[in-house]
């Protein structure tokens, strides 16, 4: 199951089922890929903070309950309900942080990495162990992990299969912060803390500008940036900050 809560503009997504390392079944995966389409509905969220019960992040997809699931089309379904899923949060316009609280393995790391960031506690790992299963991954990893890390470490990471570290983890920018041990939920809500001080508008133009850019031509995406500060430039949010700083300045 995925339980949600919310408190103001953040929302915290909990995916409970414990018994499998939190791996999703049918249920979960729909719930979740209802969740993101919601959420993106509402516009008074702001940040959703994705994590784990109980010390696990998430498994990915719960591959004994569907073993009767065996055709092309199965396959198929599986990777579109997630994949569109995680390509919608990508464009979404509220952050999305993931808590790894622990392992993150398979289909887990695939959604880790499709969120705008990651905070992942010190004693928990990241592996993409679906060639261990005969399998590629399916939710867009692959590509997602091959443009944070580039072509040869992408192709080592998926072939081998091997765990990776909250350190190694930070070196290779798979994660934007280390959380102790226990600690990843409350460092991740301190991280959107941060986030929420800031204009919406703001905190949604800088996202936009970013993914964007990663699709964009670069004259195009220089482009879309000035058309955005040009736009908020003339917000009354931003005249009412500036006219902040130089109140403070005048003091």
């Amino acid at each position: 199951m995925l339980r949600i809560t919310r408190e103001g503009g953040l929302a915290l997504w909990t995916v409970d089922r414990p018994h499998r390392r939190n791996a999703m079944d049918w249920a979960t995966m729909e719930t979740f890929a209802r969740a993101v389409e919601e959420a993106c509905a509402d516009p008074t969220l702001r940040v959703v903070i994705l994590t784990g019960a109980e010390g696990a992040f998430l498994s990915g997809a719960d591959l004994y309950e569907l073993s009767s699931y065996r055709t092309e089309a199965d396959g198929r379904r599986l990777s579109t309900l997630m994949g569109e899923a995680l390509r919608r949060m990508e464009t979404a316009p509220w952050i999305s942080i993931a808590a790894i609280n622990g392992p993150a393995r398979g289909g887990g790391a695939e959604v880790a990495l499709a969120c705008d960031l990651r905070v992942m506690a010190e004693d928990a790992d990241l592996a993409f162990v679906q060639i261990t299963w005969a399998l590629p991954p399916g939710w867009g990893g692959g590509q997602r992990l091959r443009r944070r890390v580039g072509l040869g470490r992408a192709m080592e990471l998926l072939l081998t299969a091997r765990r990776i570290g909250a350190s190694e983890a930070l070196q290779l920018g798979l994660v934007e912060r280390i959380a102790p041990a226990g600690q990843a939920l409350a460092v991740a809500r301190a991280l959107a803390e941060e986030i929420l001080q800031w204009d919406a508008e703001a905190v949604r133009a800088v996202k936009a500008l970013l993914r964007e850019g990663e699709e964009m031509p670069y004259e195009a995406a220089l482009a879309a940036e000035r058309e955005r500060f040009a736009r908020l430039w003339a917000a009354p949010a931003h005249w009412a900050a500036k006219a902040r700083f130089l109140n403070r300045r005048s003091m």
